[in-house]
Parts: C-alpha cells; structure tokens; sequence
C-alpha cells in the first residue's frame, strides 16, 4: 500500500501532501515523507484504500459514516485510490517476509526503545519508530479494526503466516525471532499444491516465450489451475483483508529499505541495494537477512503482478496475444530468473 501511495502522490498534486517537497520528482522525498508520517495518518489511508476495494461496489461498502468521515482527515485523504485492489498480492509480503526484515526491524525498534547500545537517532529516524512500532509490531494501534483479522492473540506475524500457509502452503524460511518454532493456526484447508503448480506454469511460460514454440494448451491449462488454486481460498473475499495488512505492513520494510533512509544511515548500513541494506542492518542488530535477499527483494515486485494476472485468467491470453517485449512477458521472465535465484529449483 506505502508503494502505491508513493506513486499516487508523485502522479498527482504531491503539494497538497503535508510536508511534500514543491519538486516531487524526488522519489526519495517522496518516500521520506510516508516514513516520517503520523501513523494514525498511514492506518486512516489503509481504512480508506480498504474501503475503495472493488468487490465492494454496488453493495454498501464496508466502512459506516464514523470511520469514513475519519480518514477524511487524514494528511493522505486526498489521494484516494481507485478500485483496487490498490495493494500488492500476498506474494509480495510473502518474500519480502523471507528475508526477515520484518524480524530485523522490529529489533532495531526495540533496541532503539531501550537504550543507546545502536546510538542516538536523529529525528527522522524517531519518526520512523514512532510509525513502525504501529505498522510492523500493532504497538497502541490507533484502529483495532486490522489486528483482529489476525489469529491467535492478535499477533501480526502469526495472522501473516496463517494466510502464507492457506494460500501457498508454504512456511517462512525461519521460526520466531528467538529461533524456536514458530507458533500459529495451521488451517486444514490449504494449498498444499502451489508450489508444483506454479513451478509447472512457469516451465510452460519458458518453453513459450524463450524457445519460441507456440503453445500446445498446457500453458493456458496450467494457468487454468493454478487460478483455481488461488481463487479457491478466496471465496467470499476471504484473505483479502490479510493481504492488505501484509502488504501494508511488508511495504514498510520495502520503502524502508529501497534507499539509504534515515533508519539506515543511523545504522551505518549504507549500501547499493536494498538486500545489502538489509544485511547491514541485520548485522548491527545480531539477526542474520536470508541469505538469498538479494533475489527474494526484486522478485517480490514481479510475482505480485504474475499472480494478479493469474488470479484475473488475464495472463495466458497476454503471453499469447503480446509482443515478446511485452510487459507481461518482461515480468514472466523477471519471475522465472529470480524464483530460481531465490528456491535453487531448476525449471
């Protein structure tokens, strides 16, 4: 959600944001700006970006009066989005997840809260804890509407590892932060069978665009079933409220992490990449990043809009009907290379 309200700002009026630059071709002011924003402001706009979901319309819309005339207030309230949904899929949250930035994060918050032993930090990265301790830990949550899509005892890591474990039928690559298991509701109904399906999609999408062959249906089938692997965790909008909470929050750590912040100076972490940043700032708090972020970062992007393309059955008429230099199939190949970079498994 926090990269999309990066780029509704900078097409639009970024002026009428409270404290944007008169230049908003900056994209690192941009990004400064929401990170140093209110976090009442950020969970207003989530309440507004929420209510803007499409499935919604025509029946009445989530939010009564009392919360809608709320956001109104809010510093982004001007930059409504259209019907959405105006935020990543799970995917996304899901392998930004994997690197641990969250657990790293949350631990430069705590070791920032308690003492001096990371040093003092300067004002914008104050600001920065003040959101992040709202976003990423649910710390004096101004609205208790997102945690409590998040089972067991409203434990935002938890809620997100249900949904991962529902829709993929994968678990992160580590436990709790202490490295012990990691507890949360394991559904029974899950997609045990996401990964060969996925992996099958994609060896057919290669077979297609890099050997030139034309498809024979098993391309069109295995997006066929892959779509109704996903869409059937999603009957009745299921899971979309977690996915917005998990892309929210995952989001954070992404326009945290996209440039040297304030957070990452403080911490001497200054680097070229966002996974070199992650693995300074990992480093400084004693918690080691996976240690294939540099593939899990720029494929969380990609497979965001793979799947989106998935889930609308849009993907295989595009391949087929499109230039090879189309979008589309810029971001298949963009997924083949770093699914592979990131699992190790061969297509």
């Amino acid at each position: 959600m926090f990269i999309q309200l990066v780029e509704r700002i900078a097409a639009g009026d970024a002026t009428s944001a409270p404290g944007a630059s008169t230049d908003p071709a900056g994209s690192d002011a941009l990004d400064a700006l929401i990170l140093a924003a209110d976090p009442l402001d950020l969970m207003l706009h989530m309440e507004q970006v929420w209510d803007a979901f499409d499935p919604w319309k025509p029946e009445p819309r989530p939010a009564g009066p009392a919360r809608r005339t709320r956001w109104t207030t809010g510093a982004f309230a001007h930059f409504e989005p259209e019907a959405g949904p105006a935020w990543h899929h799970l995917a996304y949250a899901f392998m930004l997840e994997n690197t641990r930035a969250v657990q790293i994060l949350q631990r430069v918050v705590r070791l920032y809260r308690s003492g001096e032993s990371l040093g003092v930090p300067s004002v914008a990265t104050q600001r920065w804890l003040d959101a992040a301790e709202v976003i990423l830990g649910g710390e004096a949550l101004p609205m208790a509407h997102w945690p409590s899509s998040h089972p067991p005892a409203r434990d935002p890591e938890a809620g997100r590892r249900n949904a991962y474990w529902r829709l993929f039928g994968m678990e992160l690559a580590f436990g709790a932060e202490d490295n012990s298991p990691a507890a949360y509701e394991k559904a029974e109904q899950h997609n045990a069978d996401f990964v060969p399906l996925f992996e099958e999609l994609l060896r057919q999408i290669s077979r297609v665009l890099d050997a030139g062959s034309s498809d024979d249906g098993s391309m069109v089938r295995a997006a066929a079933q892959l779509r109704d692997r996903l869409l059937a965790r999603r009957q009745g909008q299921q899971l979309a409220r977690q996915e917005l909470a998990a892309s929210t929050a995952l989001g954070w750590t992404d326009l945290t992490l996209r440039t040297n912040t304030s957070v990452v100076k403080d911490l001497g972490a200054h680097a070229d990449s966002a996974a070199d940043r992650l693995r300074g700032m990992g480093e400084r708090v004693g918690l080691a990043a996976h240690a294939r972020s540099a593939a899990l970062i720029p494929l969380a992007t990609g497979i965001s809009a793979f799947l989106r393309a998935v889930e609308s059955g849009a993907l295989a008429e595009s391949l087929l009907g499109g230039p090879a230099d189309s979008a589309p199939a810029r971001t298949s190949r963009q997924v083949i290379q770093y699914w592979t970079a990131a699992t190790g498994h061969v297509l």
